[in-house]
């Protein structure tokens, strides 16, 4: 800039004001009303928990979880179920490892109550086949899949694999009492006839003589006899094994010419099974036989089941080994489950805020002494405490009978997780009220005279509930992870309690993963989703509590 330019900006201005304009010279400015509302703390974490999808997918999950642990008992048929038959709860033994079903996927292949064996013999097939014969409504064996054929040129077999209906039980015999078989008649008769209940008893006895005397008669030897009737292979015992069998069976030959102990059906000139029904003098089927003050009879188990039970044997996930409902047990399962967890974590949360609030708060030799105190209930591990309490509940006999199975086991886990449970959320608190009550706030409201009470929890608590709220969150996956365990490990015994564990239902099917997995799939899918489902919710509320957050996403 040259020397004149220089001079002459240093010049006054002699009209200043005709530089300036007013630029609402025409109108008189007011306070503006805020077009937003304002919103509270509580609303203002709700908008930002919503804001994070993976921790809405979860909650929604949890959710999902904790409805089926209500309401799944209360519209399940099989939760109200009583008599001698099921006196410990809903238990048949004869539906064990069924697999799951549901109707509305029925033929299909898949979840319909179906399985595929790929090892069955010819024999047991054809055996199969015509026991079917009996209850053409619903067979056994729903569709020949391939056959194959091994062996030698002389000794070949052929290995079939086949789809099979679990649900196909066939014909059990039942002993029932006289005012259950008067019930049974009537309704009975006024089933149609492809749902009649009771079939014509069988007479095995009576044709297992007919049968030794055949041998005799083609000169087999009394030990080959006796071991082809009465052995642990025999015939005797394949008739019980397989009470559906209506008709003659017979041992095959082998390739050397000797009887076996593989079993064929016998067949008349039309191609027909040789039934051995029970009849009475005037050749009639008897379907009721008396039995001192009972009758035994022989009943289609499908048709009876309804008849006993009301409903059909439908089981959505399936059965155990023990002909228990997978389904119901896995929602008493959850409830228990988390009852537990919230339960115990409900009561270590207050005792840990309270115990964590006076430590940090106050800090110094109260501090000093409650850390110390925490430092030695920390080193105690829990199994040993659940170990003790377990015994000296076992071993007290009239607190024994006062809690019951239920209660002591109720008992040991309180004590067991509460005893030093609470020390983790203690920790997390102390530390929070260490970080927040040298703040300048803090120190603004004690100034202005603010008591201690007001300090804690209207200044303090909320600004480190984020963190507390998931500490709180994720205690109740840790706790139901440590049931499980427990019982999955056999520490914690159920059996002797009518009491449902996940951890119990995976111990139930850990021997069948490689012939049933249904057993262990579904309490498995149960808790991972719990687990995984109760971080990411806690990580979402964590995030959605913490007020330094607050307005960022705006």
């Amino acid at each position: 800039m040259s020397e004149m330019n220089k001079n002459e900006a240093l010049l006054p201005v002699e009209n200043e004001k005709e530089m300036f304009e007013f630029a609402n010279a025409d109108k008189t400015l007011h306070d503006t009303k805020f077009e937003t509302k304002p919103i509270s703390y509580l609303h203002d974490c709700l908008r930002r928990f919503a804001k994070n999808k993976a921790s809405v997918v979860a909650g929604i999950i949890i959710l999902l979880i904790v409805l089926f642990a209500i309401f799944e008992p209360i519209v399940d048929p099989k939760s109200y179920v009583t008599g001698s038959d099921y006196v410990n709860g809903y238990r048949d033994s004869v539906f064990a490892n069924a697999t799951p079903y549901n109707p509305l996927f029925k033929g299909t292949g898949f979840w319909d109550g179906t399985a595929v064996i790929s090892n069955m013999k010819e024999n047991t097939y054809n055996i199969r086949k015509l026991t079917d014969l009996e209850n053409p409504n619903r067979p056994y064996i729903v569709e020949l899949l391939e056959v194959n054929e091994e062996g030698g040129i002389f000794n070949k077999q052929k290995n079939y694999v086949v789809r099979v209906d679990t649900y196909a039980v066939g014909n059990l015999t039942e002993i029932i009492s006289t005012s259950e078989y008067e019930k049974l008649l009537k309704y009975n008769e006024a089933q149609p006839d492809d749902q009649k209940v009771l079939k014509p008893l069988v007479d095995v006895n009576t044709y297992l003589e007919k049968a030794r005397a055949k041998l005799e008669a083609e000169g087999v030897d009394a030990s080959a006899i006796s071991q082809l009737i009465d052995g642990t292979s025999g015939m005797k015992q394949y008739y019980q094994d397989n009470p559906s069998i209506y008709f003659e069976i017979y041992p095959v030959k082998g390739s050397n010419g000797r009887y076996t102990t593989t079993y064929e059906a016998v067949l008349d000139n039309s191609g027909k099974p040789i039934n051995i029904y029970m009849t009475d003098e005037n050749g009639d089927y008897i379907y009721a036989m008396k039995q001192n003050a009972d009758y035994e009879v022989r009943v289609d188990y499908i048709e009876y089941y309804k008849f006993k039970n009301g409903f059909d044997p439908v089981f959505l996930f399936g059965c155990n080994s023990q002909g228990q409902d997978i389904c119901l047990r896995l929602a008493l399962g959850c409830r228990f489950s988390l009852l537990l967890g919230i339960g115990i974590t409900i009561i270590n949360f207050i005792i840990g805020l309270i115990w964590g609030a006076i430590s940090g708060y106050y800090g110094g030799t109260a501090d000093l002494i409650m850390e110390r105190i925490t430092d030695i209930l920390s080193n105690v591990p829990s199994i040993i405490i659940m170990t003790i309490v377990q015994i000296q509940l076992n071993n007290n006999l009239a607190l024994n009978q006062a809690l019951g199975a239920v209660g002591c086991i109720v008992v040991a886990f309180l004590i067991a997780f509460v005893y030093n449970g609470w020390v983790g959320v203690s920790s997390t608190t102390r530390m929070q009220f260490y970080r927040f009550k040298g703040q300048e706030y803090v120190l603004a409201s004690r100034t202005l005279g603010a008591r201690d009470s007001r300090l804690i929890f209207k200044h303090i608590l909320p600004n480190a509930a984020g963190t507390l709220v998931t500490s709180c969150v994720l205690m109740v996956p840790s706790v139901i992870f440590s049931e499980s365990n427990l019982s999955y490990l056999g520490i914690i015994d159920f059996s002797t309690s009518n009491i449902v564990s996940l951890g119990a239902m995976l111990n139930d099917g850990q021997g069948k993963l490689s012939t049933y997995p249904h057993i262990l799939l579904f309490p498995a899918i149960v808790i991972s989703l719990l687990m995984i489902s109760f971080n990411l919710f806690g990580n979402g509320l964590r995030d959605a509590f913490n007020t330094s957050l607050r307005g960022s996403e705006d």
